[in-house]
């Protein structure tokens, strides 16, 4: 009778033991597989080394760079062998006494056995008269940098290295000389040569929009290609005007409140709107200052009711508050007060407020004393000073005097316009004009006499 066998769970060979499942091979395979791990370095499934964790080419690194090593007797790799070589074959040169592969035909290194040109002694200036090295036709470099032939031989040059010279140069070169200094003109024509030089093409108009910065400045060489070609007729004027003018209407209302905002832009759309139709008939249309002053008018109203009367919609603003805007800058009354008009009638038209608040309010603002006074207490310690004959300062007491001179003639005046229209027959030294008070204008008709 034969021994009983099962089959491998896994590859299905017989097993010769009945108490296990798999046979040799798979049991074999079983452990190595579980020997295994993955190699933090370069996450192959492999046996990791119990020292370093992980594979065994991995662990083997140059000890100068930390690369990986193949020879597992090598320290080094390969790179750091050969650069140790290279540094062991560098002798020390004779004349500069620095380190290099020295040649075999003068026993220095190949810095110092390169044959260099050799310079042009100094000789006398013919611009300046100093003792100086050359630098062209006969000058030094200052004198050479200020020569006004500089754009012209600039542009002879860029003309013989391009394979297709502009017809326009040698005349933009000229336009440059009688508004720019030799160096600035040179500079432009140096980048006008870069611009000619590229694969794009070279008529006028697309010349001058690649010569164009992005931002606020167009740059020198643009600004002068623009003057040059609109002279002249082959390309037509850039935009960069109405960016300008774009751009600071822009900064204008983005500095407005937000609450208040949407109606300053409405504003500004309909003061555009107003320019194109005056172009249109031919009357005289608001200017881009013009505009932007305006807005800046309603931007600091905007502020001021926002920050000052903490006021956040249009609608809320009333006559108090015009008043105590305007009283700010009050020499800029009139101006303020014209635009603040134009505003709240937009406002109004579009519904945004029920009442004009600048309706009843004056161009003309309050034709008092605005100026700072003395105190109260001040004015009656002066007084009695003055009085009663204390010594006071003598500025002290000129102010009395003149304050009292000051009523004085205040006085005599509404008294005169009470009693009668007609002047006395002795008038007084007032009235004759021999004392007249620093402080208050003539009135009346009687201080116009001899």
């Amino acid at each position: 009778m034969g021994k009983r066998q099962r089959d491998c769970v896994g590859c299905g060979a017989p097993v010769r033991f009945i108490d296990r499942q798999h046979c040799c091979r798979c049991t074999a395979r079983m452990k190595d597989e579980a020997a295994r791990g993955s190699c933090p370095a370069c996450g192959r499934p492999r046996v990791l080394q119990p020292d370093t964790g992980q594979l065994v080419t991995c662990s083997r690194t140059c000890a100068e760079c930390g690369r990986p090593v193949g020879s597992p007797t090598a320290s080094h790799c390969g790179i750091c062998r050969r650069e140790a070589d290279r540094q062991a074959a560098k002798r020390l040169c004779p004349r500069c006494q620095r380190p290099g592969f020295l040649q075999t035909g003068t026993g220095q290194c190949g810095h110092c056995s390169r044959q260099r040109q050799a310079k042009h002694l100094p000789r006398q200036c013919a611009g300046c008269g100093q003792v100086r090295r050359h630098a062209g036709l006969g000058l030094c470099s200052a004198c050479w940098q200020k020569h006004p032939d500089r754009p012209f031989i600039a542009a002879e040059n860029l003309a013989a290295r391009l394979a297709e010279p502009v017809p326009w140069l040698g005349a933009f070169a000229t336009h440059l000389a009688g508004r720019h200094c030799a160096s600035r003109a040179c500079t432009m024509i140096s980048t006008l040569g870069r611009l000619l030089d590229d694969e794009q093409p070279n008529h006028p108009q697309a010349l001058l929009d690649r010569a164009r910065r992005p931002g606020r400045s167009m740059g020198s060489l643009a600004r002068a290609l623009e003057g040059f070609f609109t002279q002249r007729g082959p390309a037509l004027p850039t935009d960069q005007a109405q960016r300008l003018a774009t751009g600071r209407r822009r900064r204008r209302i983005d500095a407005t409140p937000i609450p208040l905002r949407p109606q300053v832009q409405a504003f500004a759309e309909s003061m555009l709107r107003a320019r194109e139709r005056a172009l249109k008939a031919g009357t005289l249309p608001r200017t881009d200052s013009t505009i932007e002053a305006g807005l800046a008018i309603v931007r600091d109203l905007a502020r001021f009711l926002s920050g000052t009367r903490d006021k956040q919609d249009w609608a809320l603003t009333d006559v108090h508050d015009i008043e105590a805007f305007l009283a700010t800058m009050p020499k800029a009354r009139q101006r303020r007060l014209t635009v603040l008009r134009q505003f709240f009638r937009f406002a109004r038209s579009r519904k945004v407020v029920l009442i004009d608040p600048t309706r009843k309010v004056k161009a003309k603002g309050p034709s008092g004393f605005i100026g700072t006074t003395v105190a109260v207490d001040q004015q009656r310690l002066l007084f009695r000073r003055w009085t009663t004959g204390t010594d006071a300062h003598p500025h002290e007491a000129l102010l009395g005097i003149l304050a009292l001179l000051h009523a004085a003639f205040s006085s005599e005046v509404r008294l005169r316009a009470w009693t009668t229209s007609t002047p006395p027959t002795a008038p007084s030294a007032w009235a004759r004009g021999r004392i007249r008070c620093p402080w208050t204008r003539p009135v009346g008709r009687h201080f116009n006499a001899a």
